[in-house]
C-alpha cells in the first residue's frame, strides 16, 4: 500500500512537472508573442511616422518648387524686361560701351531663366505633376514641325536640317509612324535634340533626321557631323547638368538639363533614348517608342497646324525691292485672309496705291530710285493716298522714327516676328473710338512698371491694379477691353477674380491674358477661361511678347466686332 502510494505520488509529481513545464513554456511563448506584437506595433508606428514625414517632405518640396517658380520667375521677368527695353533703345539712345554691358546682362539673364525653367520642368515631370495629354500622333509630322521651328537657329549657324525621306524598306506607308503620345512633349524632345545637334555642328554641315518603323515600334535618329561624344560619356550625357566638356555651358550655352528632360519624357512614353558615335564624324541620338497599328491611322492634311486666327479683310500693299521679303510678308498676310498687292519700287507703289482700294501700306525705306522717305512724302501729297496708313519695314530701330519721319503710323524692324507685324497692322487698321483700354492686374510693382513701359507708344491705354479689390473697383468704374492677370494677389487670387467677372453680364466674356509665375494645369485653365483666353508663363514669355500678343488680340477683336467702345465684350 505504501509502495503504491509512493508510486502514485511520483506519477502525480511527474504529471505536475510536465504540466508546470508546459505552463512555463506557454508563458515564454506568450511573452515572445507579446514582444513580437509590440515590435510589430512599434514598426508599424515607425512606418506611419516615416510615411507621414515623407508626405510632409513631398508637400514641402512641392511648396518649395511652387515658391521658386513664382518668387524667382517674377523678378527675373522684371529684370529681363527692363534690360530688353534699355537695349532696344525704347527708353533712349545707349552708347556702345553701355550697349555691350547690356548685351552681357541680357545673355546671362536668359541663361539663368532657361536654367530655372528646365529645373522646374524636370521636377514637374519626375514628380508626376505634368501628366501626358495622350492622343494619336505622327512622328513624321512632329519631325517636320521641329525642323521648321529650329530652322532659324540652324540658318544662324549655317547648318542645314534635313528630314530624310523614308523608303519602302523602312516602312510601306506614312501610317506606320503613328503612335499614342503627347505631341507637345515629344515636340519638346525633338527640338531639344535638334538644338544640341546644331550647337555642336560645324558650319556648312547637315543635321539629318531619320525615321524607321517596325510592327511594334518606331525609331527616330538625329545625326550630326560634329566633334562626337567620347565613348565613356555616351551614357552620362543624359544625367543632370552633364556636359561633354566643362566649357560647353559657357561657350555653347544650355543648362545641361536638356537631354535629361528628353529622357524623362521618352520614359514617360515607355520608350528609350540613347546615343552612339558615328563611324565617321559626329553623333547620332536615338529615340525608340512603342506603337500599335490602327486601321483608322491616316495622315490628315493639317495634323498639327495651329487653329487659324480670325481672318483679316481688305488689301495690303507691300512695297520692298527685295522679292524674298515681299514673299514672306505676303505669305503671312495671305494666311490671315488679306489680299496682297506687291510693289518692287516706290514709283510702282504710288501707282498701285492710287489705282486700288488699299487698307494699309507696308513700306521699305531703303530702295533704289525713289526711296521710302520720298515715297511716303508723295503718298501724303496725293489726295487719293494721303489717308492710307503706312507701316515702315526697316532695318533701322523704331527709336529713330521721330528723327526720320513723323508721317508713318507704324514701324516694324527687320527681321520681324509675325505677331509684331500683325500688332502694328492692328494699331493702324482698327476703327475703334480711341485706343483700346487694357487693365493689368499684377501685385509686383516692378514687373508692372516694366509691362507698362513695354506698351509705350502703342495704341493701347493701360491701367494697373495691384490687388483683387482694386481690380474689381476699376472694372466697375470702367470695363476694360482686355485683362492681363497674375494669379497671385495679396487679397485673394486670380481664380476668385475670374469667378467674380463671370457673374458680371458685361464682363463674363472679357478677353483675358493669364500671365502667371507658375505652370497652369488643364483643370486650372478651364476654371480661368472667360472670352478669348491666352496663358503665358513668366520668364518663359518676355514683356515685349506680352505686348505683341495683346496688340494682336486687340486687332483681331476689333476686326471681328468693330468698335469695342460701343459694343463691348461680345466674344
Amino acid at each position: 500500500m505504501n509502495t503504491l502510494s509512493i508510486a502514485g505520488f511520483l506519477s502525480l509529481l511527474s504529471t505536475c512537472g510536465v504540466l508546470l513545464f508546459a505552463f512555463l513554456r506557454s508563458q515564454r511563448i506568450a511573452r515572445d508573442l507579446a514582444v513580437q506584437l509590440t515590435r510589430a506595433r512599434e514598426q508599424q508606428h515607425q512606418d506611419k511616422i516615416q510615411l507621414t514625414e515623407r508626405s510632409q517632405l513631398d508637400t514641402l518640396k512641392d511648396e518649395f518648387i511652387s515658391t521658386v517658380s513664382h518668387e524667382l520667375r517674377t523678378p527675373l521677368t522684371s529684370i529681363r524686361g527692363a534690360l530688353g527695353l534699355l537695349s532696344s533703345g525704347v527708353i533712349g539712345d545707349v552708347d556702345a560701351k553701355a550697349l555691350n554691358l547690356l548685351r552681357i546682362a541680357v545673355t546671362n539673364t536668359d541663361r539663368l531663366i532657361r536654367l530655372i525653367n528646365d529645373i522646374l520642368d524636370l521636377e514637374r515631370m519626375e514628380s508626376g505633376r505634368a501628366p501626358l495629354q495622350i492622343r494619336r500622333c505622327s512622328l513624321r509630322d512632329l519631325s517636320q514641325q521641329a525642323i521648321d521651328t529650329m530652322t532659324p537657329m540652324a540658318e544662324a549657324n549655317t547648318v542645314h536640317l534635313e528630314l530624310v525621306p523614308f523608303t519602302v524598306v523602312q516602312a510601306a506607308t506614312p501610317e506606320a509612324f503613328f503612335f499614342d503620345g503627347d505631341a507637345d512633349r515629344m515636340l519638346q524632345v525633338l527640338t531639344n535634340l535638334l538644338s544640341n545637334a546644331i550647337k555642336f555642328s560645324p558650319p556648312a554641315s547637315t543635321v539629318r533626321v531619320h525615321t524607321d518603323a517596325t510592327a511594334d515600334s518606331i525609331l527616330l535618329k538625329v545625326a550630326d557631323e560634329g566633334r562626337g561624344i567620347p565613348t565613356e560619356k555616351l551614357d552620362t550625357i543624359f544625367d543632370r547638368f552633364q556636359q561633354v566638356e566643362p566649357s560647353d555651358a559657357r561657350q555653347k550655352g544650355g543648362t545641361g538639363l536638356g537631354l535629361s528632360i528628353c529622357r524623362s519624357i521618352v520614359q514617360q512614353h515607355s520608350g528609350s533614348i540613347w546615343a552612339q558615335r558615328n563611324l565617321g564624324v559626329g553623333t547620332t541620338l536615338y529615340v525608340m517608342l512603342p506603337r500599335t497599328a490602327r486601321s483608322t491611322d491616316i495622315t490628315p492634311p493639317a495634323t498639327l497646324q495651329a487653329p487659324k486666327a480670325p481672318r483679316g479683310e481688305g488689301s495690303i500693299l507691300v512695297c520692298d525691292d527685295d522679292a524674298s521679303i515681299r514673299t514672306v510678308v505676303a505669305e503671312h498676310l495671305g494666311r490671315q485672309g488679306y489680299t496682297v498687292i506687291e510693289a518692287n519700287s516706290g514709283n510702282q507703289a504710288l501707282i498701285l496705291a492710287s489705282e486700288h482700294q488699299v487698307e494699309a501700306i507696308l513700306l521699305d525705306l531703303y530702295m533704289p530710285g525713289l526711296s521710302g522717305w520720298e515715297t511716303l512724302q508723295r503718298l501724303r501729297e496725293n489726295p487719293l493716298t494721303a489717308n492710307i496708313p503706312v507701316v515702315v519695314l526697316s532695318v533701322l530701330s523704331p527709336t529713330l522714327r521721330p528723327q526720320l519721319t513723323g508721317d508713318a503710323q507704324g514701324w516694324v524692324q527687320k527681321p520681324f516676328s509675325e505677331n509684331l507685324l500683325f500688332a502694328e497692322l492692328g494699331r493702324v487698321l482698327h476703327h475703334g473710338d480711341g485706343p483700346a483700354y487694357v487693365l493689368l492686374v499684377e501685385d509686383d510693382e516692378d514687373l508692372a512698371s516694366v509691362l507698362i513701359a513695354s506698351f509705350q507708344g502703342a495704341a493701347v491705354q493701360i491701367s494697373h491694379a495691384s490687388s483683387r479689390q482694386q481690380a474689381i473697383r476699376q472694372c466697375i468704374d470702367r470695363p476694360p477691353d482686355l485683362l492681363i492677370l497674375d494669379l497671385t494677389l495679396p487679397d485673394g487670387d486670380g481664380f476668385s477674380l475670374v469667378e467674380w467677372l463671370r457673374q458680371q453680364p458685361t464682363l463674363r466674356t472679357l478677353p483675358l491674358v493669364v500671365y502667371s509665375g507658375r505652370e497652369i494645369s488643364d483643370v486650372e485653365m478651364a476654371k480661368l477661361r472667360l472670352g478669348t483666353t491666352q496663358f503665358l508663363t513668366k520668364a518663359k514669355v518676355q514683356p515685349h511678347e506680352v505686348e505683341e500678343l495683346v496688340l494682336s488680340m486687340v486687332q483681331r477683336i476689333r476686326s471681328r466686332f468693330g468698335d469695342l467702345s460701343t459694343s463691348k465684350h461680345v466674344v
